[in-house]
């Protein structure tokens, strides 16, 4: 024969459907060589069965026969199967049968009776479509099996820039208190919300071997990988000077600055820029250094709940930057001050307007950063996610209170239960509680009491309690362990009002030894110890631990009682 078929026809299989014969035997003569198997029926209902059967590449059928013909065949077959090429053979093809082949997917048309070259040719136009069709697939498939790959390799590098950051980013103070000499305590706290990994908002908090705490807030202008380098190179800046050069020089504001200003100027490329700040808080001088680098104004408030704003001083620093001015800062008044990146503040709030817009009154009416935050996020769009966002706040815990209220319980599982209760009536009488407040105060309180008497006054730590809880054992070790008989807890309840809503200030004190200094920085042994500083967590708005002994400040914002702040 002139025609030959493609080599890849010698993976398919044929079914061939014909009830005459003659031209069933011809055709199979003609046609074994070139299939891998060649499949026959004599009529239409043994050719459905067939195809159901064997499911082959290629159908090969004549139409006209009994019982079923090969265009209801066909259209059985179509009913499960579209895509498998099907050649007709037929001796006449009118307008109307031509059409409903069409429709049906014929492939190829072959005249009865047929000639052998007329057959292979519309057998190797198939074959050589399904070859192109396999082949393409293959493609596809390599290309998926790419992205696929290309997928787990972007997130391990993903997953890896994730962990250098969160490496670089240091806060030595998280949920930690410190004192200053006249006995006044602050805290820090950070709420960073990156837009993806590579994010361009950095911060670290470094509390320095004298005592003053060194704060660092960075927005690198831009976004993607440029902009997360810059922020993670300035970080680790800052990190290093604080863990190296401190023990050989001190750490003096205008050095410091001056190290930064140079390293930041060898840093930048000619077209970077970057907003930051850096506070330097000496709690024995009750000042702050600062130096700000054109972030949102600074919001300050004192303790009597006005607001006020400290501009930055400095435009952008890039890579020819200038002289730098500082600003000094007394402590003396000072309740809490809050510094933020322009994630913030150019949020959109609405139509018509930024969230800048609405800040400093936010800041006026919400006495914690967790509050702030809600206002913040009830404002925004959801969908409002165009920058990242970082939050700083530092606050003073000693706060001037309007009420104040106090007791020692007994030391007793149902005794703390009922001091939980007697603590909430009494502060019903100086603020109004929904019950949603109430609800979420029993349950801090219980669990700051409890958390109190088994690890302060029975002394029972961290790793005994997930060993016992794991092995079921721990209602055991509370009834078979005895508190020591100068073991107390101290609980007060107080008030502040300097802003719109009342703060609640909830404080418990045992005699126990407290927590260690690495107890934030520790994950929980199999992860089942700590519950209750996490609920705590849930549902406050922060808390600080400090010594000496176990001593633990709760903040919580009460909601429904906003109109009866002074």
């Amino acid at each position: 024969m002139s025609v030959a078929l493609p080599p890849q026809s010698s993976e398919l299989t044929l079914l061939l459907v014909e009830d005459n014969e003659f031209c069933r035997k011809l055709a199979v003569m003609q046609l074994s060589e070139h299939f891998k198997n060649m499949v026959v029926a004599g009529d239409g209902f043994e050719g459905l069965w067939r195809f159901s059967e064997c499911r082959p590449d290629i159908v090969l059928t004549d139409q006209n026969m009994p019982g079923f013909s090969g265009l209801e065949m066909v259209r059985r077959i179509r009913e499960s199967d579209r895509r498998t090429p099907i050649i007709l053979m037929t001796g006449n093809i009118d307008h109307q049968m031509m059409v409903e082949a069409i429709n049906l997917g014929i492939a190829r048309f072959v005249p009865k009776p047929y000639k052998a070259e007329l057959l292979l040719q519309a057998l190797d136009d198939v074959v050589l479509k399904i070859a192109d069709d396999l082949l393409l697939e293959r493609h596809r498939q390599q290309e998926i099996e790419l992205l696929r790959y290309r997928d787990r390799y972007n997130s391990m590098q993903q997953e890896a820039a994730l962990r250098k950051e969160l490496h670089v980013v240091r806060h030595d103070l998280r949920h930690l208190a410190i004192s200053a000499p006249d006995n006044v305590r602050w805290g820090v706290e950070v709420a960073h919300t990156p837009r993806d990994i590579m994010c361009g908002d950095g911060y670290s908090v470094r509390y320095l071997p004298d005592g003053r705490v060194l704060v660092f807030l960075i927005d690198s202008m831009g976004s993607g990988l440029s902009a997360s380098l810059t922020t993670l190179l300035a970080t680790s800046f800052c990190n290093f000077v604080v863990e190296h050069l401190f023990q050989c020089c001190g750490l003096v504001f205008g050095k410091i600055l001056d190290m930064f200003m140079r390293y930041v100027s060898e840093m930048l490329l000619d077209d970077e820029v970057i907003s930051c700040g850096l506070l330097l808080m000496d709690l024995k001088a009750s000042e702050i250094e600062a130096a700000l680098f054109a972030l949102p104004p600074l919001l300050v408030r004192e303790l009597d709940g006005s607001v006020h704003h400290v501009r930055s001083a400095n435009p952008p620093l890039c890579r020819y930057s200038g002289e730098t001015s500082i600003t000094r800062l007394s402590l003396a008044r000072v309740a809490d001050l809050l510094m933020v990146t322009d994630g913030v503040t150019d949020a959109a709030a609405d139509a018509h307007c930024l969230y800048r817009e609405h800040m400093q009154d936010d800041f006026r009416e919400s006495p914690t950063l967790a509050a702030l935050q809600r206002r913040f996020l009830g404002r925004i769009s959801p969908e409002e996610k165009n920058d990242d966002r970082t939050m700083l706040h530092v606050r003073r815990l000693d706060l001037p209170v309007s009420w104040q209220w106090a007791c020692k319980p007994a030391l007793a599982l149902g005794a703390l239960a009922e001091t939980a209760v007697k603590a909430l009536d009494r502060l019903a009488l100086e603020v109004m509680l929904n019950d949603r407040d109430r609800d979420e105060l029993e349950l801090l309180l219980t669990e700051a009491l409890i958390n109190a008497f088994e690890h302060g006054c029975l002394e029972i730590g961290r790793e005994e309690k997930s060993k016992a809880i794991l092995a079921g054992e721990y209602d055991d070790l509370l009834k078979g362990r005895s508190a020591a008989p100068d073991s107390s807890i101290e609980l007060s309840l107080s008030l502040w009002r300097g802003a719109a809503s009342p703060l609640l200030i909830l404080e418990v004190r045992d005699s126990g030894p407290g927590l260690p200094a690495d107890f934030f920085s520790t994950p929980a042994v199999n992860g089942v110890s700590g519950r209750g500083l996490r609920m705590i967590s849930r549902y406050s708005d922060g808390f600080f631990a400090a010594g000496p002994g176990g001593c633990l400040t709760i903040l919580k914002t009460i909601e429904g009682d906003s109109h009866h702040a002074d």
